[in-house]
């Protein structure tokens, strides 16, 4: 029979049928041991730890022996993806449903395969880490939230994804340099106290705290809280997404070709970029107060939030980072300096080595059906790049393309200028 899938607080709306017989029943036999006694041994039976991995991986290798040969790249991905959840005094615990159901999809790969080569492995445990966690359950509950507080949703959850990023890039740089590796950093500070979303008032620590009960969020220490691991890294691209994009748009972006908005912009063309930055004030209300750095700071947010999902990651890259995207400058409208200024992958898969230049400027409303005023304001934008040399933060990039565009309430135009030096040995 069907369960249909429901919000937090449901016990069963996850229904499986496991047989013994079957991978996953041969898993969740294996016998699980906890820590300590009392209260300590029932916290740490919640979810599993890191030796019940270990046991699972060494018992489903009776369905699939080539898992023990490839044990340490496969536990490195289980910890990646599945880890970082604070429970009771215990740390480092895995989510049950998403490491269940990675082991099971591992083995039905790895036994389609008679390939033992250590890439083709590694290429196989890749596609099996998948973000199990989302299908579990509905979002509309933070959706709604979204659509109540959209501009307060997405600088919180800016934050929690940049400091996530930044967490993984410590954590790679420790391990190359030989440290110790910290499960987790303090991140956004909460008080935790369930606070009523009845009323129209936005209150951060309550928005932490719904996320934190509903699984989209874990402890660290009593008073802050992060996102765990990739598997829920998913669902909080996809919320931030939707919250600067819209749905429909948020939906297209994430199927997109790798790179697509780069190799526009390596062309010269703003087609994208223009439809982006629409998007930005498409789906935010009260355009009508806005100014020209409101519009700068969507627009940045937006780019930010698309180069999540490889548009702006070098096709040839084989893992979309964020770190491909430098932006040097952002919101800086209207005080004498440049808009906003990114430094990208060149043709040549050089990093840092294209440089964007975009300088905004405001369409009144009483003019947003001119477009002759739109095209001489966006002019305009692009002529202050030169004249006040907003491309000297930029020294050193191999190609560079300027952008001045006009933008306002439902309009948004652009002017675009293409260098492409001649001989790298240039200036």
């Amino acid at each position: 029979f069907e369960i249909s899938l429901t919000e937090m607080g449901s016990g069963a709306n996850n229904i499986k049928d496991i047989r013994m017989s079957d991978i996953q029943g041969n898993i969740l036999s294996t016998s699980h041991p906890h820590s300590g006694s009392g209260l300590d041994a029932l916290t740490d039976s919640f979810w599993f730890n890191v030796n019940e991995i270990e046991l699972m991986l060494d018992s489903s290798a009776q369905q699939c022996p080539r898992i023990l040969a490839h044990k340490p790249v496969i536990l490195k991905t289980v910890r990646d993806w599945y880890n970082g959840y604070y429970i009771g005094r215990f740390r480092g615990k895995y989510n049950p449903w998403s490491v269940s159901s990675f082991i099971e999809s591992l083995c039905n790969l790895l036994n389609k395969t008679t390939s033992n080569k250590a890439d083709d492995v590694k290429r196989i445990v890749n596609s099996a880490a998948k973000a199990y966690w989302v299908t579990t359950g509905s979002t509309s509950l933070i959706e709604a939230q979204i659509d109540r507080h959209r501009a307060q949703f997405i600088r919180l959850a800016k934050r929690l994804l940049r400091n996530y990023e930044l967490t993984k890039v410590k954590r790679r740089d420790r391990r190359r340099s030989r440290l110790r590796e910290s499960s987790h950093v303090s991140l956004v500070s909460t008080r935790l106290s369930l606070t009523s979303f009845d009323n129209d008032q936005f209150s951060e620590p309550g928005m932490l705290t719904l996320c934190l009960y509903a699984g989209y969020l874990t402890r660290h220490l009593s008073t802050s809280v992060c996102i765990p691991n990739h598997d829920v890294y998913q669902v909080w691209l996809q919320l931030f997404a939707r919250a600067v994009l819209g749905t429909e748009l948020a939906d297209s972006s994430t199927n997109s070709e790798r790179g697509a908005l780069l190799s526009e912009l390596w062309q010269g063309r703003t087609d994208l970029l223009r439809t982006l930055a629409t998007s930005s004030h498409g789906v935010l209300s009260n355009h009508k107060e806005y100014k020209e750095k409101d519009y700068a700071n969507h627009v940045a947010n937006t780019i930010m939030a698309v180069s999540r999902f490889g548009v702006l990651t070098h096709p040839k890259q084989k893992s979309v980072k964020v770190s491909h995207v430098i932006p040097i400058r952002e919101n800086h409208a209207g005080v004498g300096r440049c808009d906003y200024t990114m430094r990208l992958y060149s043709t040549s898969n050089q990093p840092n080595q294209f440089g964007v230049i975009i300088e905004f400027k405001l369409i009144p409303d009483a003019k947003r059906d001119d477009v002759d005023f739109h095209r001489n304001l966006s002019e305009q934008a692009l002529e202050q790049i030169t004249t006040e040399n907003y491309d000297s933060c930029l020294l050193g990039c191999l190609e560079r393309m300027d952008i001045g565009m006009a933008i306002g309430n439902n309009a948004v135009y652009t002017v675009s200028r293409l260098y492409k030096r001649s001989n790298i040995d240039e200036p």
